[in-house]
């Protein structure tokens, strides 16, 4: 029981630990890697101010350029839940309050490093995105898309697991053309090659 209780105690410890057990530091991996996030999203402005919090998921791929520099492409996905963008918000002529956020993006990042395998970095987004159903029309009739541009901070840890990193990111972009900003938080799970 006492091996059990010692090995429970000295476990955060070796999760941060500097060098593996064979004595061969950990050299953090760069080139082509892939992410998958998930954590919430929601819209600001509109009748209400801003939408309530769905579920954000965002998948990508990516090459870090250096030892700080990193350019990805990303899908991610969220809805704008409650939250109206037209007038009127109601009847037979309202759009939906209701409707999902499809981002295609291009993302760069550059990591400053914090401490051995912690990274903080900050993000540049540029992209398109694909309302559906569309939320709110201009001259020409509905608004079912437009392009989206933002920024962001990031946190990114180097595990001891060889390939793996993990972060926490926030993300704000407006979308242009329906004039709608953004927010996404979220975890990441980095795999580099």
């Amino acid at each position: 029981m006492n091996k059990l209780v010692l090995a429970v105690a000295l476990l955060p410890a070796a999760a941060f630990a500097q060098t593996p057990q064979q004595g061969v530091p950990l050299q953090v991996r760069r080139g082509f890697f892939t992410e998958t996030s998930i954590g919430v999203f929601f819209t600001l402005g509109g009748r209400h101010g801003y939408s309530n919090a769905q579920t954000y998921l965002q998948l990508g791929v990516g090459y870090d350029l250096s030892e700080n520099v990193e350019l990805a492409a990303n899908f991610g996905l969220g809805s704008n839940a409650q939250n109206c963008f037209s007038e009127p918000c109601e009847g037979p002529l309202a759009f939906p309050d209701n409707f999902t956020v499809s981002f295609l993006d291009a993302n760069a990042a550059y990591l400053f490093k914090l401490a051995e395998r912690f990274y903080l970095a900050p993000k540049l987004a540029l992209g398109y995105t694909f309302l559906d159903p569309p939320p709110v029309a201009d001259a020409s009739g509905p608004v079912s898309g437009g392009p989206n541009f933002g920024g962001g901070l990031g946190l990114e840890y180097a595990t001891n697991m060889d390939h793996f990193s993990i972060g926490v990111d926030g993300l704000a972009r407006w979308i242009v053309g329906p004039n709608i900003p953004t927010l996404a938080f979220f975890g990441r799970v980095k795999y580099t090659f």
